[in-house]
């Protein structure tokens, strides 16, 4: 229920407007009463007032006086300002300080009911907006506290060949995660945690929380101001990422020295040994290759234990057996998801040619058919196809293909080119469903536009042209309409000499308000600015 102050020096007025209008139809819980700013001043201390009722012009203070504290003090009360004709200049400087609306002395009272009456809704609708601002708020607090749990599923996805790895979609992930990375000039500079032995007897719950201690303390000793994360990845390997642009080049030494610092805390307050492989740079997608590579130089130490080892400058890594570095197939991914055949071909030749050239056995080919064929399953689960649908069984396990190095890189450019081709097709027929929805809403503008409404136009599933619709242009459904409807306010605006309230209930916007303020929002401007500097003279 809501609170009115009504204020008249005038207590016929005054009572007319308390007592001689029936509010009984109203969500009015109470109604004061002030006869001066002073009195009205102290129920505001007192009370929480939805509605202000006032006379503008009042011995002392007046109204104006009045409405510039309360926006001061209570800003989510409405005011209604009662004004005789001889002084309307004052009615006008209360619209411009952002009264709701006047009523003409001697007042109406059916007139003001109605005001009040639209004054309600509109108290009701700032009250939901603030209810929704301050749960977006408390959604946004709840997802700072969140991020680095999100940062680290991050990782472990993208580790693990689960993240969509289109530059673009990276780069936005990236930034929603403030990760200072991008695609194209970023570099990752991996650190494996090897944890070699504990010292003293831990349960899987207990050893599970002594490893998150454990990165913690990489994250405090190694990285320390440096930017970067200490991740597990879905493998258990425990990886610190330093985060670097392809302009810096990291201080080797004290980065090792910092890793020998590690080693000897893990030791002494942790109670077990670990060694520290660290990597040369390298770019995203060069990931996965350099988490096997350092993965293999763990494997190939067995004589140095509670040591950093530096990959830039050790030959532990091809010890005692001769060790090919597969392709990095999440690289390869973000050719694939963008359609970029020749250049992919060109990186299979380039493959092939070091396997003949390495006169590799039979185990690296089966080894590069496996992570080809997951690299082809997840683009097609991406492209939201059946891999069965591009490529038949038979053709896709074809075993016959790891028989010679020739003979796989057919089989793979067969295998990218048959993919290719039916994400293309899948592409066309979403790029017609999309281009019909944005038709529709072009079309209908005028009305309330909802998800079901759209998706039934096009007669497929709303969650599923919701999610295609944001995959295909990049923003939502939701903010594709609203972009749409303040360009054609743009156009009008600019074009006629429409009133523009009239143009926002063309648009579907029942409430000027809220049209004025979604129009600033957008374009930098209110719509009678926009008008003033756009608009062409006739």
């Amino acid at each position: 229920m809501l609170t009115i102050l009504v204020v008249d020096d005038e207590i016929y007025a005054l009572k007319g407007i308390t007592q001689g209008i029936d509010w009984s139809d109203l969500p009015i819980g109470q109604i004061l009463e002030a006869e001066n700013v002073k009195e009205a001043k102290q129920h505001f201390q007192s009370n929480k007032v939805d509605l202000l009722i006032s006379d503008i012009e009042m011995p002392g203070a007046n109204g104006l006086e009045l409405l510039r504290y309360i926006r001061e003090s209570s800003p989510q009360t409405l005011t209604i300002f009662l004004t005789g004709h001889a002084r309307f200049e004052y009615a006008q400087e209360a619209l411009h300080m952002g009264c709701f609306d006047y009523v003409l002395k001697p007042v109406d009272h059916d007139v003001l009911k109605d005001i009040v009456s639209r004054a309600i809704v509109e108290i009701d609708t700032r009250k939901q907006q603030a209810e929704f601002e301050n749960s977006l708020e408390n959604y946004r607090r709840q997802w700072m506290n969140q991020l680095p749990i999100l940062v680290d599923r991050f990782w472990q996805e993208l580790l693990a060949g689960r993240v969509a790895v289109n530059a673009d979609r990276l780069n936005r992930q990236f930034e929603q995660f403030e990760i200072p990375l991008n695609v194209e000039r970023g570099r990752v500079l991996p650190i494996l945690l090897s944890i070699e032995q504990w010292d003293v007897e831990l349960d899987s719950r207990d050893e599970s929380i002594m490893e998150y201690a454990l990165r913690k303390a990489a994250a405090e000793i190694i990285l320390g101001e440096l930017p970067g994360t200490v991740v597990q990845d879905p493998g258990e390997l425990n990886l610190t990422l330093l985060y670097l642009d392809e302009a810096d080049i990291p201080d080797r030494k004290q980065l090792l020295s910092r890793c020998n610092q590690f080693v000897k805390a893990c030791n002494d307050y942790f109670h077990c040994r670990v060694s520290c492989y660290v990597d040369v740079s390298v770019r995203i997608g060069e990931l996965p290759a350099s988490l096997e590579r350092l993965m293999q130089m763990e494997r190939s130490n067995v004589s140095s234990a509670q040591t950093v080892v530096d990959a830039s400058s050790s030959e532990e890594g091809t010890a005692g057996s001769q060790h090919i570095v597969l392709p990095s197939f999440l690289e390869w991914t973000i050719l694939l998801d963008n359609g970029q055949q020749e250049e992919l071909i060109r990186h299979i030749e380039t493959t092939v040619s070091q396997f003949q050239a390495e006169s590799v056995g039979r185990e690296t080919l089966e080894l590069f058919q496996y992570g080809f064929l997951h690299m082809l399953y997840q683009a097609a689960y991406r492209k939201g196809i059946s891999i069965y649908e591009a490529v038949e069984m038979t053709e896709l396990m074809d075993t016959q293909a790891v028989r010679s190095p020739q003979l796989l890189k057919q089989w793979a450019v067969k295998m990218i080119q048959k993919c290719l081709e039916a994400f293309q097709d899948k592409q066309r027929d979403a790029s017609a469903i999309i281009a019909k929805v944005q038709t529709y809403i072009q079309d209908n503008l005028q009305k309330e536009l909802n998800r079901d409404d759209i998706a039934h136009s096009v007669f497929r599933n709303p969650a599923y042209i919701s999610r295609l619709f944001r995959k295909e242009t990049g923003v939502s459904l939701t903010d594709y309409i609203t972009q749409t409807r303040i360009e054609k306010a743009k156009r009008q605006l600019a074009e006629t000499n429409d009133k523009i309230s009239n143009i926002a209930e063309g648009l579907s916007y029942v409430h000027f308000s809220y049209f004025a303020k979604l129009f600033k929002k957008v374009t930098g401007l209110s719509p009678q600015e926009y008008r003033k500097k756009h608009q062409v003279l006739h």
